[in-house]
């Protein structure tokens, strides 16, 4: 008896080892496909093993940079004085609010019923340093609409590029989509001329997981079914690349808007060289619009280190924004006891503040009231004595 229960216990262990690995997990589902046959899937599958570094995920500004409209991102904009701003042109921009819709009504004086109503259904910006801008759709065209949300002060205002007179929309095109999105399919996603129409099924809201460490999908498939195995297989692993792979990962969204050259959007992957892909131009000026890997560069630095990236001083699975002691403490890790020509006694040791200030951006200004237009502050990144 005993030798026939243990036989039929090895039999039923034997069975269980090779029972697929799909019967105990959530089955692994495409929310986005690239023609190029590249999958993303969504961050679930990447929680099932790596649940605190997705949950700090979320709370950055990567992650927030763009999303559907849903109650948690409309809820800061409940918060503003008045729900409109009026433009010079005696136009008025309101917004209604109806459980997880927003609207945008355009109106004149004296604003008794709007001439035109554009439905919101993306939100830009991850709302932690100027705010939020917003987008619609026209059939399968995205576009920007002239009001945005500034949270410093809780106004709608004027979107930044937008004149001071009513325009309807702007088109958004791939390159846009290539920063504030994991993913998203252009109609002409092989042609070299941008248009602003997309499939609207194939977008990956976001900077998640995939943008950074490609596709994960044969990676989550070999851990399932080795989960004892701890060191990451089938994946992206940045501790392989070169200095400079590591710094056109990030430039590719942070060295300026850039010309598109020779290859189209989305199709650059980590470890590519970006000079195929993109131009940039570097200049000495900060700007919202992503000039600090250019401006990094410049710094002696960088210049003098053989290894220093942007993950040198930012670890981007986590929202570090404002954390000034953390950023601090790791200029000391390379600079422990600096020399300074002037005397700091009584002062807090503020590295961050003196040798990186916050600069007006010569590009991006923000338009609250009709008759003001203020340049948005922005911190550099070329590290030097001011």
């Amino acid at each position: 008896m005993r030798i026939g229960f243990f036989c039929s216990l090895v039999v039923y262990v034997f069975i269980s080892a090779c029972t697929p690995y799909t019967e105990t997990y959530a089955p692994i589902e495409a929310i986005g496909v690239h023609p190029n046959k590249t999958v993303y899937i969504g961050m679930e599958s990447c929680k099932e093993c790596h649940a605190t570094l997705v949950s700090d995920h979320i709370q950055t500004a990567h992650w927030l940079t763009s999303s559907k409209i849903n109650s948690p991102r409309l809820l800061p904009l409940l918060e503003a004085e008045k729900n409109y701003f009026d433009l010079k042109d005696s136009t008025r921009l309101s917004y209604t609010f109806q459980n997880e819709t927003l609207a945008q009504e355009a109106s004149r004086f004296p604003f008794a019923a709007p001439f035109l109503v554009n439905s919101i259904e993306i939100i830009i910006g991850s709302g932690t340093k100027i705010g939020n801008s917003f987008l619609g759709w026209e059939d399968n065209s995205l576009y920007q609409l002239q009001g945005s949300f500034h949270l410093p002060s809780k106004q709608w205002m004027n979107s930044p590029g937008f004149p001071p007179v009513f325009q309807a929309k702007r088109s958004i095109f791939p390159r846009c989509l290539e920063c504030h999105t994991t993913y998203a399919q252009s109609e002409n996603w092989q042609s070299p001329i941008p248009i602003d129409r997309y499939n609207k099924n194939n977008i990956v809201f976001g900077i998640d997981c995939q943008r950074c460490h490609g596709e994960v999908v044969e990676h989550v498939k070999h851990h399932r079914k080795f989960p004892l195995d701890s060191t990451g297989k089938k994946i992206v692993r940045y501790s392989n690349f070169t200095q400079q792979q590591r710094i056109d990962m990030c430039a590719l969204c942070h060295s300026g808007v850039g010309d598109q050259i020779f290859q189209p959007s989305f199709s650059f992957t980590p470890g590519d060289e970006l000079r195929k892909f993109l131009n940039t131009q570097t200049t000495g000026a900060p700007d919202v619009h992503s000039n600090q890997v250019g401006l990094l560069t410049l710094s002696k630095c960088f210049l003098e280190s053989e290894d220093m990236d942007c993950m040198t001083c930012h670890n981007p699975h986590q929202n570090e924004r404002e954390n000034s002691i953390k950023f601090n403490a790791r200029c000391i890790q390379c600079h422990a006891e600096p020399k300074h020509t002037v005397s700091l006694v009584g002062k807090e040791l503020n590295c961050i503040e003196c040798h990186m200030p916050v600069q007006n951006s010569q590009q991006m200004k923000i338009q609250i009231t009709s008759d003001s237009l203020v340049p948005v502050g922005v911190r550099t990144h070329k590290i030097a004595i001011y």
